[in-house]
């Protein structure tokens, strides 16, 4: 088995069968500006984020995002590098990773960001 692509209960299979770091990246990269969040703010700003949610996602695998923000926003602040905004600016691109990669938005479907009731 290759390295990162094991997930408990088989969760990365309603992304595709994994994702990959530098596609998303990618994705995010032009998809951001779309965003109903970043309000001004760029790309670099929020990339801490979206890496944030990528790696959260993976690491509690099978859970919901509601379940384990609170861990996952310590680990995004005590790992946030100057230019990125704080936890309540960036919350919803970590869900919108998290969305992306559960399924709940399709890859096929980019114009979709976050759901605005969220």
């Amino acid at each position: 088995m290759q390295a990162g692509s094991e997930t408990a209960g088989g969760k990365s299979d309603s992304s595709g069968g994994g994702a990959d770091p530098q596609k998303e990246a990618t994705y995010w990269r032009e998809q951001h500006s779309k965003q109903p969040y970043p309000k001004g703010g760029s790309y670099e700003q929020f990339e801490h984020a979206y890496k944030t949610g990528y790696n959260s996602f993976f690491k509690y695998p099978g859970q919901n995002f509601a379940d384990v923000e609170d861990d996952v926003a310590l680990g995004y602040e005590e790992a946030k590098p100057g230019a990125a905004l704080p936890w309540d600016t960036v919350r919803p691109a970590v869900n919108a990773m998290w969305a992306r990669l559960g399924g709940i938005i399709s890859p096929r479907d980019p114009s979709r960001g976050v759901r605005e009731w969220l």
